[in-house]
């Protein structure tokens, strides 16, 4: 097996639906992880989901009328250096 397809099958069952990457496809993909998972951070979007700019996907969203809170924290490359990223954590659909 393609060591890409086997990385996307392994990070999450919520890709297998989706054959593109448009914008729409990517917002439901990181809809669906967040509802199922409660939180994703930006690295991880990437590496599971293939978003490659999540920020512009949870704007999206929280335009439709999600409430998706950003937390801030560290992580650590293979390479030694600290990076701040962002942790979405889901909370559901704004009643406003």
């Amino acid at each position: 097996m393609d060591k890409k397809i086997a990385h996307t099958m392994a990070g999450s069952k919520v890709i297998s639906n989706f054959k593109d990457n448009s914008v729409n496809n990517q917002c439901n993909k990181l809809l669906n992880y967040l509802i199922e998972h409660g939180t994703i951070t930006t690295s991880e979007a990437r590496e599971k989901l293939d978003i490659y700019y999540p920020p512009a996907r949870i704007k999206e969203l929280r335009n439709a009328g999600y409430k998706i809170l950003t937390v801030w924290d560290s992580w650590t490359s293979s390479y030694g250096i600290k990076h701040r990223i962002a942790k979405y954590v889901y909370q559901g659909i704004s009643h406003d």
